[in-house]
């Protein structure tokens, strides 16, 4: 059971689901955009077990005002979409199509594409999207890497409808992913090569391993993740005591997952059993001790549960490590 990771650390081609009132259709995957001139595939008629493909539109745009589209077509048989969110660079401006949402009734959920829309080399983008009450965030993930770092970063908001990001991470050339939330979310993807560094990853960490069931203490799972490392270890181990109120404790080694997480990530999953013996140890409040060492040094960090959960990511909770992580400089 992986924490959140909002997108897999590579992509290719697989086929998306799309869901409205309890039904599931299967489609191919989105198409990359061009800027030819438009032409439109029609839509079928979805059957169950059948895959169809959708349509792309690439209408040329002489004006800013009026930007070229780009994104996924689905035609009129899947859930409501989004309007697409507009990105824009100088006289260079995208309408971007989600390419994953939930929007109205239902969702629609795909990859990114493997070639986005280029901005080119620009200091910062603009973005505009027309519906009120959204936000944004943008992970920017650097072009042609096998397993790269994601730097995730809040979209500063300068207006009703408009947003405005600046480079994030070293200057280099980046897929970035925006993802929107409001009446609903969504995913658009476009291609931007920065000229000046921005904000460096910060280390951060978290545990799961005690969650509320129903108001009884109960465990799914045992997860621990370090993300926005100065690099991924070459070797890592962690060691996990938990103690009741009762004074009650247990203590076991997490379990080092193995697979492409991203740069300077380091996850462990579980043992599970170990979370379940854990919820029998006595009452809340619960006291997290962890150990990680890191290519050979030793970090501590110390939490409550449930005291210490993370809003919006429960049951883990934070954990502050002394000395502190090591970090990009």
């Amino acid at each position: 059971m992986l924490l959140t990771l909002l997108v897999g650390c590579t992509t290719g081609s697989f086929p998306t689901a799309t869901t409205t009132m309890g039904q599931t259709t299967t489609l191919a995957p989105s198409p990359t955009a061009s800027t030819a001139p438009a032409t439109t595939t029609p839509s079928e008629e979805p059957s169950p077990g059948r895959s169809i493909t959708p349509s792309v539109t690439h209408p040329t745009s002489e004006t800013p005002e009026v930007p070229p589209i780009y994104g996924p077509e689905f035609g009129n048989d899947v859930p409501e979409a989004p309007p697409p969110v507009t990105v824009r660079s100088g006289d260079t401006a995208f309408a971007l199509r989600a390419w994953t949402y939930c929007y109205d009734n239902g969702c629609v959920d795909g990859m990114p594409p493997s070639d986005p829309p280029d901005v080119g080399e620009t200091r910062r983008v603009e973005i505009e999207f027309p519906v009120v009450g959204w936000t944004f965030d943008a992970s920017f993930v650097p072009v042609g890497v096998e397993c790269p770092r994601r730097h995730t970063v809040p979209v500063e908001k300068t207006g009703e409808h408009t947003f405005v990001l600046e480079p994030a991470g070293l200057a280099d050339s980046y897929d970035v992913t925006l993802f929107g939330k409001g009446t609903g979310d969504l995913f658009v993807t476009f291609r931007w090569t920065t000229l000046h560094d921005g904000p460096m990853p910060v280390p951060e960490a978290r545990l799961a391993v005690l969650a509320d069931h129903d108001g009884a203490v109960d465990s799914y799972g045992v997860e621990l993740w370090l993300a926005g490392l100065r690099a991924t270890p070459r070797s890592a181990s962690a060691e996990v005591t938990v103690t009741a109120a009762n004074g009650r404790s247990l203590s076991f080694e997490a379990v080092r997952a193995r697979g492409c997480f991203g740069e300077g990530v380091v996850y462990w999953d579980g043992p599970d059993r170990a979370g379940l013996r854990a919820a029998d140890l006595g009452p809340a409040p619960f006291t997290y001790d962890v150990v990680v060492m890191l290519d050979g040094v030793q970090y501590r960090a110390r939490a409550v549960w449930p005291a210490d959960e993370i809003v919006g990511n429960e049951p883990s909770v934070g954990l502050e490590f002394s000395p502190p992580l090591p970090a990009m400089p």
